[in-house]
């Protein structure tokens, strides 16, 4: 219902406008004021959408008042009655934009006509901000729905980088500075959170952020960065909301924060970073915390050292099919950074050629200076990798075979209970169990012979399943979700728009 507030020192005329309004059924909610002062006060706690009033008044007469309405900026539509006919009175009403201007005593088929104009006024402005609004929401939506579209297309590799090479995340409707924070749980979470679960957490965030759902696992938080703003804010964040979802819900959570990012390049390998960083979830403790651009020399040393630990413990062991596996892993850790000077490289591929030697039981000075002195004298990373597992299955040829057969018998188990049971509740840990390695082990093998990870390939199948049966059959959306593994369709359905830009239904109406 409209609100009018009626202006007039004089009672007797306020009551008269009431008894019209009431009389012919105008449907206004009226209010009203003595004096300009007090009209101003009520202005300033009411929304008003009328305003009829008296000009010549004790104080403050109708057109300062009107004046102070306008300079408040408030959208009133402005009615003047007088007894006074004045051309500048006129003038002046004009002036503060009113719409109409009447003269006392006001003969009703004239008030009649000027509220209902106003009336229709009103409503009219109403429907037209309520179809703006409607349209902004529209084009909001579909701008939404296009920035999740060409996200999923980056990530999942479906874009050529030279496609986007150079382009700022501002062209494309987002922040022009943000950083990545990847939340990965241990146990199936994303898609079983309650419908206000990322609005409980913006006082966590406290700034402009964008969920992007990867899977029922993992969710990237993009969060609006200021240029040179230092990493400790969003490791505060990542911190708080680990600790938020294990209260709250009972998630060990990790959290990976992201470097800075303003073109798509940097956020295609900050994500590419994130997932290569939690392939070694498995070793993290609850709720670990970490952050991309922040591994120093002596933290990467520290993990190569560690894993050369562990390839001499298995070596020692005769367990030469594992020490081969982790020299893998670890040859990638060498590989990968460049914070690692070649000598040390070498160092470390000669402390394995010496545990191979001290765990044989004939000691072949000859072999070992060889394998040394093939070692040093190699001049390119990729050519030592060669060397390096040229001397392991010299070691144990029969242990290497085994393990290449096996892992790639393991994956294709993976896949094919993947492609099996992708409706049921599947995650890593149980993956693992069923070709009995450890989920860390399954993790880097999947995703080093398929070159995706298990999280995202289960996930891009059911996805690839879910558009198949909108084309394919009628279906509705609820009935879909748990055939691809979905109990929670508001979250299959946010998936899937993540995953292509559009809902099901909207996939299937334009296909």
């Amino acid at each position: 219902m409209l609100r009018m507030l009626v202006v007039d020192d004089d009672k007797f005329e306020r009551e008269g406008v009431r008894f019209l309004v009431d009389k012919f059924g105008l449907g206004l909610e009226l209010a009203e004021a003595d004096s300009s002062e007090s009209a101003l006060e009520f202005l300033q706690r009411n929304p008003v959408d009328i305003v009829l009033s008296d000009i010549r008044m004790p104080g403050m007469d109708g057109l300062e008042f009107a004046d102070r309405i306008r300079e408040a900026g408030w959208p009133i539509k402005i009615i003047f009655m007088s007894a006074y006919g004045e051309f500048e009175y006129a003038q002046r009403a004009i002036d503060v934009r009113a719409i109409r201007y009447m003269l006392k005593p006001i003969q009703v088929t004239d008030a009649l006509k000027v509220l209902s104009q106003a009336i229709q006024q009103c409503e009219e402005e109403r429907q037209e901000k309520a179809q703006l609004e409607r349209m902004e929401m529209a084009y909001n939506r579909e701008s939404r729905m296009e920035k999740h579209r060409l996200l999923a297309d980056l990530l999942s590799g479906r874009l050529q980088p030279d496609v986007y090479a150079g382009m700022r995340l501002a062209d494309f409707g987002y922040e022009p500075n943000l950083r990545l924070l990847m939340l990965d749980a241990r146990s199936r979470f994303f898609d079983r959170t309650p419908p206000d679960f990322e609005e409980r957490l913006d006082s966590v965030v406290g700034r402009w952020r964008e969920w992007f759902h990867l899977n029922e696992f993992q969710a990237l938080l993009f969060a609006e960065a200021q240029p040179g703003e230092n990493a400790d804010e969003f490791v505060r964040i990542a911190q708080t909301l680990s600790e938020r979802l294990l209260t709250e819900y009972g998630q060990d959570v990790a959290v990976v924060v992201s470097g800075p990012v303003e073109t798509l390049d940097q956020l295609i390998r900050e994500y590419q970073t994130m997932e290569t960083m939690l392939e070694g979830k498995f070793f993290w403790g609850e709720g670990t915390i970490v952050q991309t651009n922040r591994t120093s020399e002596d933290e990467v040393t520290a993990g190569v050292q560690e894993m050369l630990d562990e390839v001499k413990q298995h070596i020692e062991r005769t367990r030469f099919d594992f020490a081969y596996l982790r020299f893998e892993q670890l040859f990638d850790q060498l590989q990968n950074s460049d914070r690692l000077s070649s000598i040390y490289v070498k160092y470390v591929c000669m402390e394995v050629v010496k545990a191979l030697f001290d765990a044989s039981a004939r000691k072949n000075f000859e072999l070992f200076n060889k394998h040394l002195e093939s070692v040093h004298k190699t001049t390119r990373l990729a050519d030592l990798r060669l060397v390096m597992r040229t001397i392991l299955e010299e070691h144990s040829p029969a242990s290497a075979a085994r393990l290449g057969e096996g892992s790639s018998k393991a994956i294709e188990e993976v896949v094919k209970w993947i492609e099996r049971e992708y409706d049921q509740d599947l995650s890593l840990e149980r993956l693992a169990e069923r070709v009995y390695l450890s989920p860390s082990y399954l993790s880097y093998l999947f995703k080093k012979q398929k070159g995706i990870s298990l999280n995202k390939y289960m996930t891009l199948y059911r996805m690839d399943k879910a558009k198949e049966l909108l084309l394919t059959t009628n279906a509705k959306v609820v009935d879909i979700a748990p055939q691809v593994g979905y109990g929670n369709v508001p979250y299959f359905i946010s998936l899937f728009k993540s995953h292509f830009g559009k809902t099901p239904a909207q996939f299937r109406e334009e296909s």
